[in-house]
């Protein structure tokens, strides 16, 4: 009997199984893909003094000969280092450094970089000067770790390599979210919008929220978290009516949602961060089948556009509404959009994106030493 091909899994976090962002469900479907595609997966997680001793086992493993095809990590929302609370065992240097003694052993390194919202002015606003600078100095090292550590980096879209450091760019892939397929047929009648996810600063919806119940038919579930909306529902006080409702699930409790749902939203404010964001609710959508309505000029936009699955319109009211009425009053478009989905969404799923990573690290060529 042939032995499964290792890999080592590596996150400078604890997994959640039970996560509900997109950044703690990424990396969960990614490692149940790749044992799904056949790998023997060594995983290197948790808390600082939990992957010491994974990363000492791993790399005694290697050292006595033990075979590994490659290396996939990803990085935290926070620098390496600093999601948990400081304890002796801390270390802001001892994961890249593993990253780094891997890739001298010969074993290819990937590496998945999932934002740099940090280097935006948005950002230090949120988190506050002195605490922002610091922070922004500890992403700053990593990216330079990086350089000798990894052999790819990532990226949700490859828009998003123009703000990596020149020296780090020429690393850089795509490896965009993805979801599974799931069967979740639309209702006969009706036209169904259906959003999920923020309502805050980032998330500004009021003119699709306007467009809809100037619509003749269509009807638009959001689905946000409670104290999120009971933050900003201010906003859409003037606008919210009768083809609006405004929802609080999540998990298992989405999916008559989905199955309630003609379309999508991904109509939202335009801002330069959404030009090369790549939004896991995306994935979702498509791999419910649903085709999706998305801001023109986003990368969201431009993947609905070039894929058939639904359309790009620009943020207006009247945009919207337009569409709704001609959906409505002629059908064949949404339907034709609908069949393009549930054909594309095979392409974009969590195994998919781990045999894409599989096949790219295998053709690495070792470092020079």
């Amino acid at each position: 009997m042939t032995a499964r091909p290792a890999m080592i899994f590596h996150v400078p976090f604890r997994l959640n199984p039970d996560a509900v962002s997109a950044s703690g469900i990424r990396p969960v479907r990614l490692r149940r893909a790749f044992e799904e595609i056949g790998y023997d997966v060594h995983e290197v997680s948790g808390t600082h003094a939990e992957r010491r001793d994974r990363m000492r086992e791993l790399r005694t493993a290697i050292r006595d000969g033990r075979r590994f095809d490659f290396v996939y990590s990803e990085a935290a929302t926070t620098p390496t280092g600093l999601g948990e609370p400081v304890t002796p065992a801390t270390s802001l240097t001892r994961d890249i450094a593993f990253l780094r003694a891997c890739r001298r052993a010969g074993i290819p390194v990937g590496l998945f970089y999932r934002d740099i919202y940090w280097q935006f002015e948005e950002y230090a606003k949120r988190v506050g000067q002195p605490y922002a600078s610091v922070l922004r100095w500890r992403y700053r090292a990593d990216l330079r770790g990086y350089r000798s550590a990894v052999d790819r980096i990532y990226l949700p879209s490859m828009r998003m390599a123009e703000y990596l450091p020149i020296a780090n760019r020429p690393q850089a892939a795509s490896l965009p979210p993805a979801s599974e397929a799931i069967d979740s047929v639309a209702p006969a009648a009706g036209l169904g919008l259906f959003y999920v996810g923020g309502t805050n600063d980032y998330y500004r919806m009021e003119q699709t929220v306007r467009g809809v119940e100037a619509s003749a038919e269509a009807t638009l579930t959001i689905c946000t978290r409670e104290t999120e909306w009971a933050a900003n529902k201010h906003r859409y006080s003037d606008v919210l009516g009768p083809r609006t409702r405004v929802v609080h699930r999540s998990g298992a409790e989405l999916e008559p949602l989905y199955a309630d749902a003609h379309i999508g939203s991904l109509l939202m404010e335009p801002i330069e961060y959404r030009e090369f964001a790549a939004p896991l609710k995306l994935y979702e959508y498509l791999g419910h089948g649903k085709p999706i309505v998305a801001t023109a000029g986003t990368l969201a936009g431009e993947f609905v556009e070039e894929n058939g699955i639904g359309w790009a319109i620009p943020y207006t009211a009247d945009a919207l509404t337009a569409l709704l009425d001609e959906l409505s009053a002629s059908p064949d478009a949404l339907r034709a959009a609908t069949a393009r989905a549930q054909e594309v969404r095979h392409q974009h799923t969590w195994a998919a994106r781990a045999r894409t990573v599989a096949a790219d690290l295998a053709g690495v060529e070792a470092p020079v030493s």
